[in-house]
């Protein structure tokens, strides 16, 4: 029986489980277009509804040193206490501490009412809350490639955008002088407090020299030298006399001599000190009472000609694209909720 062959013009029969995506979306194409027009529209009307916001940023680089002591007063500076040198890293993270601080955003929020421009009602319970999230996103310090530091704030009115970023640029010396102080207070304090009482112990000490003085003891280690020679020449000639006055005054040497000694030590190594501690004394008051800066402003806040947020266009185009995505899901689903209930028709 001769072989057959199959004609080669015979259609083939399609395959059941082939799927044509392009097919299948066109088949759908109507669902599809109406729901990302729909988002369109959204995205539109979104656009235009968000409240728009400016956006003003300060740079400012930290100083390498807070101390006017330091920098001004102290004979042995070293390169850190250049009041005119930038700071590195770490001075950077130091300033974004202090811009973070409670004290700054409560300064900022009372001279600027933000609980009404972030329109948080007076009886929420939560509006410290509240408060802090809006701050959170609407002002933001980054430190920068550079080592500086950005202040950036977004607001709906752009005066106010650049009036609150400068206002917390100038609000960094004052709320670090203020801990600063806190310090440098009981440092003066405790230095004064020293100074004062060894004052007192040297004033009492010298009277007490004045004492011996008046006895007889003028400068133990001359007059015994002096003493001695006199002694032995009043010898050589005989003079008895003269021999007996030097004994009674040696008995006064012999006798305060000692405590002459003591307190002369005492006095020439304790005013030193005093003279340490004056110095020291000088420095804390000047810490206490200076006013150096602790930053270096590059760029102040201008008021923005242009909004930052929202950009329209984006808004649309995330609008449509999440609707056509929206669309594809939707899809899906009917697609699997349509299989499902044949098999279970079957």
């Amino acid at each position: 029986m001769p072989e057959t062959r199959p004609n080669s013009r015979t259609p083939v029969a399609a395959d059941p489980a082939s799927f044509d995506l392009i097919l299948f979306l066109w088949k759908r194409r109507k669902l599809i277009i109406g729901i990302t027009l729909l988002g369109m529209f959204a995205g539109v009307a979104a656009a235009f509804l968000i409240t728009p916001l400016y956006r003003s940023e300060v740079i400012m680089f930290p100083a390498i040193t807070n101390s006017a002591s330091k920098a001004l007063l102290n004979e042995q500076s070293t390169g850190r206490d250049d009041i005119l040198a930038l700071g590195d890293e770490e001075d950077s993270e130091q300033l974004l501490q202090v811009l973070h601080s409670d004290r700054i955003r409560e300064r900022v929020a009372e001279n600027f009412d933000l609980f009404a421009v972030y329109d948080i009602p007076a009886d929420d319970t939560h509006r410290n809350s509240d408060l802090r999230e809006a701050y959170e996103k609407h002002i933001t310090f980054e430190y920068t490639k550079f080592s500086s530091v950005r202040v950036e704030v977004l607001d709906a009115k752009p005066e106010r955008a650049a009036q609150i970023a400068n206002f917390i640029a100038d609000q960094v010396d004052s709320v670090w002088k203020a801990m600063a102080n806190e310090r440098a207070e009981k440092g003066l304090w405790l230095v004064e407090s020293k100074v004062n009482q060894l004052e007192a112990e040297i004033e009492q000490w010298q009277d007490s020299m004045r004492v011996l003085r008046e006895l007889g003891v003028q400068d133990y280690h001359t007059q015994t030298e002096r003493y001695n020679e006199y002694m032995g020449a009043a010898i050589l000639k005989g003079d008895q006399r003269a021999v007996k006055e030097f004994e009674e005054r040696f008995k006064v040497l012999a006798k305060y001599g000692g405590a002459y000694v003591t307190l002369q030590d005492r006095l020439f190594n304790e005013t030193k000190r005093l003279s340490v501690l004056r110095m020291k004394l000088e420095q804390a008051q000047a810490d206490l009472e200076s006013d150096l800066p602790h930053k270096f402003v590059v760029n102040k806040a201008q008021v923005p000609d242009k909004k930052a947020y929202p950009i329209r266009w984006l808004v649309v185009a995330i609008s449509c694209i999440s609707s056509f995505l929206l669309a594809l899901l939707l899809i899906v689903v009917q697609e699997n909720v349509n299989k499902i209930r044949n098999n279970h028709g079957r």
